[in-house]
C-alpha cells in the first residue's frame, strides 16, 4: 500500500501524504508561471517580468512512494555534506 507520494517539481522532489500530493498537483494546474528575464543591452542589464499559462506537466510529476521504500528513506535520513 501506498500513502505517501513524490513531487517532482523541477529538479526538486517533496514527499507528502498521497491526497495532499494530489490536491497540491490540482492547485499547480491553476498557477500561472512568473519569470524574470534578464538581458544586457548597451552594456545595461534590463529585466522583463512575465506571466503566462504554462503546461506545467512538462515539469511537474508525481509518483507514489511504497510503504517500506518510504520507511527505509526515512531510517536514512539527510545525505552527507547536504545543507
Amino acid at each position: 500500500m501506498c500513502k505517501k507520494a513524490v513531487i517532482e517539481i523541477g529538479w526538486q522532489k517533496f514527499v507528502l501524504d498521497k491526497d495532499k500530493a494530489i490536491q497540491a498537483l490540482e492547485l499547480l494546474s491553476e498557477a500561472e508561471r512568473y519569470e524574470e528575464i534578464r538581458n544586457r543591452e548597451e552594456g545595461e542589464v534590463v529585466v522583463s517580468y512575465h506571466v503566462y499559462q504554462h503546461k506545467y506537466k512538462e515539469y511537474v510529476r508525481l509518483t507514489m512512494l511504497p510503504d517500506d521504500m518510504y520507511r527505509m528513506a526515512k531510517l536514512a535520513g539527510k545525505p552527507e555534506g547536504k545543507d
